[in-house]
């Protein structure tokens, strides 16, 4: 175990002692390492467990299909997205959207372990396909949400996912490469999209995303949730016009 590990797992500790946050979603006393660490008690990480092998997901979007094969029935109504692989893992509702609201409004920042290790066990996933990449690259924020939020959700869950993939890389030989995360993405001046109808979404983001450095080859974007894919999409549009080849997109949560 690494001298960083012990010291959020001692930190995570002496604020449970001191302050009995219990677990952020069903408010039990947290007791193993890993529950102090994520701030999720057992039972609750069991309920969120992900079992990708089993439930078969639109290619286009990542959204669990019912009967359909290989494409959703919306996705079959559209145009090809230019991402080559898709994975949206928790629908938006329930414990899971009690889940993002915690991390991303009440800023239970310990919730990003728990969220970057959904991301690494979905990178797994997609290599037992045949997909692998070479980085990791986060959806960038809407210009000026820094000034106005005083944090970006999707940047400090990069840092999470960019520890947790190095003590992963040091304590086991099955996992994948550490991947680095590449910030190669910019949003220019837009409206929020979660103020917007969805068919004026994909309009709202035309043209405002652009690459500001060089692009890896095989990319997996990551974002937090996913309404109707046309950030991804656009972000995915400026990747392969930057020089990816394979893009790989993922969303935590669907809408």
């Amino acid at each position: 175990m690494g001298m960083n590990t012990l010291i959020n797992q001692s930190l995570a500790f002496c604020r449970e002692w001191c302050f009995g946050s219990g677990c952020v979603l069903c408010g039990r006393p947290l007791i193993a390492g890993v529950e102090y660490q994520c701030g999720l008690c057992q039972d609750c990480q069991d309920e969120l467990a992900l079992d990708l092998a089993v439930d078969v997901r639109c290619s286009r979007c990542g959204r669990p299909l019912i009967s359909e094969q290989k494409h959703c029935m919306t996705c079959r109504q559209k145009v090809a997205p230019p991402q080559d692989i898709a994975l949206a893992l928790y629908p938006y509702q329930g414990k899971a959207k009690k889940l993002l609201e915690a991390y991303k409004f009440k800023r239970n920042l310990q919730l990003g372990w728990f969220l970057a290790a959904c991301l690494i066990q979905s990178a797994q996933h997609l290599a037992i396909q045949g997909y692998y990449f070479d980085a990791w690259v986060p959806v960038p924020p809407r210009s000026g949400k820094l000034r106005e939020k005083g944090w970006d959700q999707i940047a400090s869950l990069s840092q999470y996912l960019a520890r947790l993939a190095k003590q992963k890389k040091a304590t086991t030989a099955t996992t994948i490469p550490a991947m680095p995360i590449v910030s190669c993405l910019e949003r220019l001046a837009s409206a929020s999209q979660k103020k917007l109808h969805r068919n004026e979404r994909s309009i709202n983001l035309k043209g405002k995303i652009r690459c500001i450095r060089t692009v890896p080859k095989r990319v997996l974007l990551f974002d937090d949730v996913m309404t109707t894919g046309s950030t991804l999409r656009s972000c995915a549009e400026a990747l392969k016009a930057g020089g990816a080849e394979l893009v790989g997109t993922i969303a935590l949560f669907y809408d």
